[in-house]
């Protein structure tokens, strides 16, 4: 029963005092059939006798329905309901420690599907080989953000599931995350409604949809709800249980928007309803998707972070009602990425958070915690639970902050790092620069710091083929030779040299990452044979005879699969042609002319290029969106200019760009933060960035 039917109860009665007695009566017999509850037998035998010492004699009545595997099955009213989660929290300090079901014959499933788990299966295989983009999103990380997090959503009075605090919590976080996916086609918030007989506070859930792998799930979840054992409408601040593990969770999507991470697989972010009184929200949810069969492939679990109650440990992985494999694979990640981190272990008995719950549909569940079920924090689920209890500081949180930011960076791998061109210094903006060929030199103007960098490498006869050859988040200056063939690679790490011959002195260079690993693949284009002659970091070259005589390479990642798709345009009747990697099938159609200059970008932020030209005539440029294939145009530049698309602000997206030799000026048009000038070069530079654009 709702708070303001109680209330509603209440005035009624004070009306009228014959009908108000009976609709007591009525609505008594009636609230014993509400819920259907399943709890560790033990564990309801001392919940109910300690009660009884303290007065409180609800749960005396209750019959155990029946035990199996250790488990109760009960049938509870709401003020037994209420009474056992009171229990559970001042006996084994349990966020819920007890599953709430709609029906008897869901709760006997749901102990018959828990017996049938076997914990040691393994869904998936775990590696850990994706650090460059990985360490890149640690270091992103920052414990104010988590803290802030904290402050917002402790300042609600309370987040109780069926209280007005609870619903505008949800709105919160559901507007917050909204905002930080800004932009990204590929992302989506959305409320998962429950049933109003379970809770009217709906689950919030992003969902980042997978590239390569979208029918494979990565979940991350956190409850949002608190609570107040002493009184349903008593201030629960709930700063660690649980807006903790809602800040890991909002601080790792604001690193992997930041970072425009793409994942393979697909990722939600689950903010849990009702999770103190039943696992209610995530128990729903686990259940949509067992029902639909979908195929989760890992859950971890966000529930208190930020006290760190146990000094010997930093992070402590339960062991119980969880998957050992993923267990394994997250004391492997924070070895890795975390390593001088002590990592304990603890076990916290049956549904004290939400990973039960989708243990109990089979699915691979672990929840890593702030400190052993012992050394609980004993503020928990009272006015007191404040961040002033973690010395109004995040540090303890950002640990497991940086824990889920491994974890989907390793589980759901990144489709391609979708790295900005010519971005020297690794922060994901591309950086303004030039090439000067009487000296060889090559500047550049750093975006992370404005400071200058100058070196010297190459030839005026040289063709530029700046890339991340090495797989470290930083372009590395490199050149093709024609007269010889040989590609020469300056390591952005430490400014030795490699080299190699690949190609002939007729080719065409061009570079792109053909096998989505995160490094460059040198290759060529040979026009007598329309041969595309691909170097594959993986291993071996690939040919593929792909165009006619006059055509010009335009690879780019058309399909958005992480893959640089094989693409040419034929000038000759303004045609683009491009062979999909992700089927191999190829298609074609018209936009632009035999004079335009060809642009391909992600200018929209999905995740796939758009095909476009800037047309020198008039200084416009021309958009074809991937999304749908319409188009939009729009003046930036003059006849003279040369044409120097990146992502100079770093939001994912291509900013229009051009480079005014006569005045050594660049003008950027930011989709961000606006239009950007500056003056860089000198009188015959060319554009680091131009020469990407046939």
């Amino acid at each position: 029963m709702s708070f303001k039917l109680k209330l509603f109860a209440v005035v009624a009665g004070l009306l009228v005092v014959v009908s108000g007695t009976l609709f007591f009566v009525r609505q008594s017999q009636a609230e014993k059939v509400v819920n259907w509850v399943t709890v560790d037998a033990e564990e309801f035998g001392k919940v109910r006798n300690e009660l009884a010492g303290k007065g409180v004699f609800s749960l005396q009545a209750v019959e155990v329905q029946a035990v199996e595997n250790g488990i109760a099955l009960l049938e509870l009213d709401e003020s037994q309901m209420e009474d056992l989660s009171r229990g559970m929290h001042e006996s084994f300090h349990k966020c819920s420690g007890f599953m709430a079901h709609q029906s008897r014959e869901e709760a006997v499933d749901s102990i018959r599907r828990l017996a049938a788990v076997d914990p040691r299966q393994q869904f998936v295989t775990y590696t850990i080989d994706n650090q460059t983009v990985v360490n890149a999103l640690l270091a992103e990380a920052n414990e104010a953000s988590n803290r802030q997090v904290i402050i917002d959503l402790s300042a609600f009075p309370n987040r109780r599931h069926n209280l007005q605090g609870g619903l505008d919590g949800a709105d919160w976080i559901k507007n917050r995350w909204t905002a930080l996916a800004a932009g990204r086609s590929d992302v989506s918030v959305d409320y998962f409604t429950h049933p109003v007989a379970t809770t009217p506070q709906p689950s919030v859930i992003m969902t980042i949809q997978g590239a390569t792998l979208p029918n494979e799930i990565v979940v991350v979840g956190a409850h949002q709800d608190s609570i107040n054992t002493s009184g349903q409408t008593q201030p629960a601040p709930g700063a660690d249980d649980d807006a903790s593990g809602v800040s890991c969770l909002t601080e790792t999507i604001r690193v992997l928007m930041a970072k425009n991470f793409r994942p393979q697989r697909t990722v939600k972010f689950m903010a849990y309803a009702a999770e103190e009184v039943g696992l209610k929200g995530s128990a729903d949810i686990a259940t949509n998707f067992r029902n639909q069969n979908l195929n989760v492939v890992g859950v971890l679990q966000m529930d208190m972070t930020n006290y760190k109650g146990t000094p010997a440990y930093d992070i402590v992985l339960f062991q119980d009602f969880v998957n050992a494999p993923q267990n394994t694979f997250l004391q492997n990640l924070i070895t890795t990425y975390q390593p001088t981190l002590a990592i304990g272990t603890s076990s916290c008995g049956y549904a004290c958070s939400d990973h039960a719950s989708w243990t109990n549909k089979s699915y691979p569940a672990s929840m890593p915690g702030e400190a052993t079920f012992a050394d609980t924090n004993s503020v928990l689920h009272t006015v007191n639970d404040l961040i002033s209890r973690s010395g109004n500081n995040a540090n303890h949180a950002l640990k497991f902050t940086k824990l889920a930011l491994s974890y989907v960076g390793e589980l759901a791998k990144s489709a391609s790092a979708r790295k900005p061109p010519v971005d020297f210094d690794g922060d994901s903006k591309t950086d303004v620069s030039i090439f000067r060929p009487g000296s060889g030199e090559w500047w550049y103007s750093k975006s992370s710091n404005g400071g200058n960098a100058a070196l010297t490498f190459g030839t005026a006869s040289d063709r530029l083929v700046p890339a991340d050859y090495t797989g470290d988040g930083k372009t590395d200056i490199a050149f093709w030779r024609p007269a010889s063939g040989f590609w020469y690679v300056l390591r952005s790490e430490n400014n030795t040299f490699f080299s190699f011959p690949f190609g002939a002195s007729t080719d065409t260079p061009v570079i792109g990452d053909f096998d989505g690993d995160g490094k460059t693949d040198p290759t060529v284009v040979r026009p007598s044979t329309n041969e595309w002659f691909i170097s594959k970091t993986t291993g071996g070259t690939s040919i593929v005879t792909f165009g006619a005589a006059g055509d010009l390479p335009v690879p780019a990642d058309y399909d958005g699969d992480g893959k640089t798709d094989v693409a040419i345009y034929r000038p000759s009747v303004g045609e683009w042609w491009i062979n999909r990697s992700t089927t191999n099938v190829t298609y074609a159609f018209q936009f632009g002319t035999s004079t335009d200059k060809l642009v391909p970008g992600d200018y929209t932020g999905d995740g796939k290029a758009d095909a476009a030209f800037f047309r020198p005539s008039t200084g416009f440029w021309y958009i074809l969106r991937s999304e749908d294939s319409s188009f939009f145009s729009f003046p930036f530049g003059a006849t003279g200019d040369s044409p120097s698309p990146g992502d100079y602000d770093g939001d994912g997206k291509f900013d229009p760009a051009v480079f005014r030799p006569s005045v050594s000026t660049w003008y950027v048009n930011r989709t961000t933060s606006g239009l950007m000038i500056q003056t860089f070069g000198a009188a015959g530079d060319v554009s680091v960035p131009n020469a990407f654009v046939p």
